[in-house]
């Protein structure tokens, strides 16, 4: 007993050093988390999409900016074709670009066409510091009839105006020759957009490029073209000379800040770098967004160019758009108000000058609603969305439904939102597509505070259906990052709709995909492939088999030669993981445990079962959030999902809260299945011979897999700042319990130093052998013991049949 008492001790420690804990992953959004935020939240777009769309492009134009972020160094032929000639072509002109001036260069390219030819003679001049002669040869490339400048014509125009650009900053404070240049330059850059509309080649992008270059021309201030820096309220610092005779031996070079640079800029200037910026882009050039983004948080900074800015429509949208997008609810300091966030009054005063100049002045009134709405100024949003039409009014329209509390008029309006999404490619849309998935997503958090669950499923799955995959979409996965919300939908799934109401919904939303071809397998990750439609059909497959309806379960698994669902085997290597016939082998084996003769066939056939629920529990039984979390293949407790303490919010029913109550798990245990396995195990042993191996060896089991894990939070202590517990967890105490049972009942084995780890396979033919010998040994003891009872018992039977086989006799003779 000593012996046994230190094993208890070592098996119970042994439980620290069997779990590990995972690194998490990255979770995506959850509009349920905090529905009374995700209802109440702006209805807004990114600034890149709304700068997109202020003036969208109406020509075939288009950006290439790969190139001013160091791309891939480019083969011969890739380099000729991104510049429009042959490869031939191409070596000629690099050829031609080594010679000392652009009159030989001119002379050596009569092969080329006339237009390259002139124009390899300019960029030779131009590099050679000779601007007046390339300034000749590129007008010599647009003097030619449009047909033979094809190839240069853009180009030589874009030269020019880069050209004149620079004499105008060089005359910038001369109000003689500045005007001039600038108004030469601005003509240059329009000719480059104009031949590039009538066919001529731009493969360099160099057509959107002079929209921003031609904008630069407006961004001066008396004298002085304004930088980045300036705008971004950062000046640059000039050296100045400030030595003289008091000043001998000290820095020479002191710094002193340039006055700042924009203050006095023109508001008709600024208009127009706006308007040109849009223009470029609504070509899609992330170059002009940025600076649209730079040319706004400096108007927004100067109350006079805000105030003449909001005279214009592209002007007024841009502000409005960045104030949205960029700048929040939040004032730059609430220090003084104790932390609490206030209004920026930027974004009030932007509204109110707005207001003044007529609402009929407005130029994107959804846009201005939702900003209005974002201030608080509810009068003003409800008078702007009656002015507008389209998703994003509606969403406007809906979030003051909300304001008010009326759910039903919020739900109408949510329902108005989405019949008017915008089609794919729309140049005109209202809403970028990200936000047509939020919106679906907040009809479905709506609609679960309404008390409408299969509706919000229905919701939750078409916003989760729409970004593809597994309905989620993560942080670097582009422009919809954050959304698709296909966690939430597995929750409604799980925990909300009964099973019924799942299956109904599967049945009618979510057939199954076709298995695709060997070669498209998982690596490693079981579930990587496997679209939503199938995740929900697995998900509803495990509640079935929970729930006990085994039958109608099967046909909801992934099929079993579907490559997408793979293993790992101790080796590391991926096989099949054939989960329908591991759900078949497990129901099998629990009717083979209810239909057996004997108790050790009962036992045989239950302690199957437990091994199944041990090893692909997850797969057959798991939950695909708490407590098992299916969805990251169990290796991370918690990201997704709700509680019991998170449905403490509001927008939350009754109803739901006690749906998610009777959807728990039992045992409520992260890796639930696993008590399942070692309650099966402990069920087995009640069947077995309490001395036989095979009791020890199934005891043991359910030991070590109590001991494996699951690794829970409460008893798995690491220090994070969590009170230490101060009581044994479930897992504990279950192995202390499985122990002290084997301790009072089992038999002595040779591995019990090693209990929980080191366990042989039950041998169930030597446990009937076992039982047969007791019940021999039990027989033969009762007639030792009793043998004058025996005795007298079987001369009773004796003589019994004695008289039986007489009786017989007689009746035969008569």
């Amino acid at each position: 007993m000593l012996k046994r008492q230190w094993i208890v001790a070592a098996v119970v420690a042994g439980l620290a050093g069997a779990v590990a804990w995972a690194c998490g992953p990255m979770f995506p959004n959850q509009l349920l988390d905090q529905r009374a935020a995700t209802l109440k939240a702006v209805p807004q777009n990114s600034f890149a999409f709304e700068a997109q769309h202020l003036l969208p492009a109406t020509d075939t134009l288009s950006a290439d900016e790969t190139t001013s972020y160091g791309g891939e160094q480019k083969d011969g032929a890739a380099e000729a074709k991104s510049q429009g000639l042959s490869v031939e072509q191409l070596a000629r002109v690099k050829a031609l670009r080594e010679l000392p001036s652009g009159d030989e260069a001119f002379e050596a390219g009569k092969d080329l066409p006339a237009d390259l030819r002139a124009y390899v003679a300019g960029a030779v001049d131009f590099a050679g510091d000779k601007e007046d002669a390339a300034v000749a040869r590129f007008e010599q490339v647009l003097a030619l009839p449009l047909e033979q400048a094809r190839l240069r014509s853009v180009w030589a125009a874009y030269m020019l105006g880069r050209i004149h650009a620079g004499r105008a900053n060089d005359a910038a404070s001369d109000p003689a020759v500045f005007p001039r240049e600038r108004a030469a330059s601005a003509k240059a850059f329009g000719l480059a957009r104009a031949r590039a509309v009538d066919g001529a080649s731009d493969t360099q992008g160099l057509a959107v490029a002079s929209f921003g270059e031609e904008a630069r021309l407006y961004l001066y201030d008396h004298g002085r073209q304004c930088s980045w820096g300036d705008l971004n309220g950062t000046p640059e610092q000039d050296a100045v000379d400030g030595a003289d005779g008091d000043d001998a031996g000290k820095d020479t070079h002191a710094k002193e800040a340039r006055p700042p640079c924009g203050n006095g800029m023109a508001a008709d200037d600024l208009k127009k770098a706006i308007t040109l910026y849009a223009a470029q882009a609504g070509h899609r050039s992330d170059s002009a967004v940025n600076s649209l983004v730079a040319v706004a948080d400096f108007a927004m900074r100067q109350p006079r160019l805000v105030d003449a800015l909001i005279d214009s429509p592209v002007p007024q949208r841009l502000l409005v758009a960045y104030a949205l997008a960029r700048m929040g609810g939040e004032a730059e300091d609430t220090r003084a108000n104790a932390g609490k966030p206030t209004t920026d009054p930027r974004l009030v005063a932007l509204v109110q000058g707005i207001e003044k100049r007529g609402l009929e002045q407005v130029a994107g009134a959804d846009r201005l609603a939702s900003l209005a709405y974002q201030v608080g100024n509810y009068p003003l949003a409800t008078s702007l969305v009656g002015k507008s039409s389209g998703p994003l009014a509606d969403w406007v329209r809906a979030k003051l439904a909300l304001q008010k509390g009326d759910m039903a008029a919020a739900a109408a309006a949510y329902a108005a939102a989405a019949k008017a999404f915008p089609k794919v490619g729309d140049a005109q849309a209202a809403i970028e597509p990200s936000n047509v998935n939020l919106i679906t997503g907040e009809q479905g958090v709506l609609a679960l505070a309404r008390g409408e669950y299969v509706e919000a499923m229905g919701h939750l799955y078409d916003a989760a259906s729409s970004v593809g995959g597994d309905g989620n979409v993560y942080e670097d996965e582009g422009d919809l990052a954050g959304i698709g919300y296909g966690n939430d939908a597995a929750y409604v799934a799980e925990r909300v709709l009964t099973v019924d109401e799942l299956k109904q919904f599967v049945d009618a939303r979510a057939p199954e995909s076709p298995v695709p071809p060997r070669d498209k397998q998982a690596d490693n990750y079981y579930r990587t492939l496997l679209p939503l439609a199938d995740n929900l059909r697995w998900l509803l497959a495990r509640r079935l088999m929970r729930a006990g309806r085994y039958d109608e379960a099967f046909a909801y698994f992934p099929k079993d030669d579907d490559p997408r669902i793979q293993v790992s085997d101790d080796d590391g290597k991926t096989q099949p993981a054939n989960l329908r016939s591991k759900a078949h082998a497990y129901t099998d084996a629990l009717h083979d445990s209810q239909h057996a003769w004997t108790d050790i066939g009962k036992a045989e056939a239950l302690y199957k079962a437990s091994v199944i629920a041990r090893e692909d529990g997850m797969e057959i039984l798991g939950y695909e959030q708490d407590p098992d979390f299916n969805d990251n293949g169990g290796s991370y407790q918690g990201g997704s999902g709700q509680t019991a303490e998170s449905l403490k919010q509001a927008y939350v029913t009754d109803g739901e809260r006690q749906r998610h109550a009777q959807s728990v798990a039992k045992p409520d245990y992260r890796f639930h299945y696993r008590y399942i396995a070692a309650d099966t195990a402990s069920q087995v042993a009640d069947l077995l011979p309490p001395r036989s191996q095979a009791f020890a060896a199934v005891i043991c089991k359910a030991t070590g897999w109590m001991m494996e894990g699951p690794p829970d939070y409460e008893d798995n202590y690491q220090g994070y700042g969590e009170a230490k517990p101060t009581a044994p967890s479930e897992r504990e105490r279950r192995v202390a319990t499985y122990y002290q049972r084997y301790v009072k009942q089992g038999p002595y084995v040779a591995w019990a130093a090693d209990f929980g780890r080191g366990c042989e396979e039950p041998d169930f033919d030597r446990a009937r052998a076992f039982k047969r010998s007791q019940l021999l040994a039990g027989l033969k003891h009762g007639m030792h013991r009793h043998w004058p009872v025996v005795l007298a018992g079987v001369l009773l039977l004796g003589g019994l049949m004695v008289g039986m086989v007489r009786r017989r006799r007689r009746k035969s003779v008569a």
